[in-house]
This record gives structure tokens, sequence and C-alpha cells, in this order.
């Protein structure tokens, strides 16, 4: 394998530098701004979201096949 000449050593180190600047950076953000923050999860609510109305679980069958048809 070729030497890495200085250049692509010294970009390759402001590189690693510049990703950890922004790692630490964002963990400060998400310490200062985020980590106390609660978002409340009501049971009801999720299920309303996933689960079909009342009236499509009517219209099914325990094998999956339409009702009448």
């Amino acid at each position: 394998m070729p030497q890495a000449s200085l250049s692509d050593r010294k970009l390759v180190r402001e590189l690693v530098l510049i990703v950890l600047i922004k790692l630490v950076l964002i963990t400060a953000l998400w310490w200062v701004f985020v980590r106390e923050e609660k978002v409340p999860v009501v049971p009801d609510s999720i299920a309303a979201r996933f689960a079909p109305p009342a009236a499509v679980k009517q219209q099914i069958s325990i094998d999956g096949e339409h009702d009448g048809q």
C-alpha cells in the first residue's frame, strides 16, 4: 500500500476533529433541550391509530374472507 501523504493525514485528522465536534454539539443540544421532555402515551389513542374501526372488524371473518360474499 502506498504511504499516505502529509496532506492526506492532515485531511483525515481535520475530518475526525469536525465529526467529534459535531457529536459533542449534538449531545449538548440534546442534553439542554430534549432530555427532560416526556411524551405521554395514551394506550387508547395508539390503539385507535393502528386498529381498524369496529365496522371493518365485523366484515372480516376469522379466515380473512368477507362475510356474505
